[in-house]
């Protein structure tokens, strides 16, 4: 009995060991938390749903890229703690808190999976 139950908690971290490395790329988090556009741009769709405090516009990713340049010149990353993130099927979410020099927001980054990639299709950040 205590053999198979060894067995059980070993396939179980087996398996949860490889769900987690299928996880939404760290690259990700570490591109809010220093402000890495040029990192973020890689994993954008050609043309992405960005809202930055309400303002929502469907924008092409250099478009973007220069939204969120100037998203973050204005306001100095500090710090980027995942709050909860998500896979299902094809898609996959992330909510974080985004700590700068002057205030804090929630980012909401919505993705889907292609090629085995994650590319982000929608990208919201508001005041916390």
């Amino acid at each position: 009995m205590k053999l198979k139950v060894i067995t059980l908690l070993i396939f179980g971290l087996i398996i949860t060991g490889t769900t987690l490395s299928q996880n939404i790329p760290n690259d990700i988090p570490k591109a809010f938390k220093t402000g890495d556009v040029q990192c973020l741009e890689k994993y954008m769709e050609d043309k992405i749903l960005l809202t930055i405090s309400g303002i929502k516009r469907q924008l092409p990713r250099p478009k973007a890229k220069e939204k969120l340049s100037a998203f973050f010149s204005k306001n100095k990353p500090t710090d980027f703690k995942t709050i909860h993130q998500s896979e299902q099927n094809n898609s996959g979410y992330m909510i974080g808190k985004l700590s700068s020099d002057n205030h804090e927001f929630r980012v909401h980054i919505l993705m889907k999976i292609t090629d085995k990639k994650y590319i982000i299709n929608q990208l919201r950040i508001e005041n916390f």
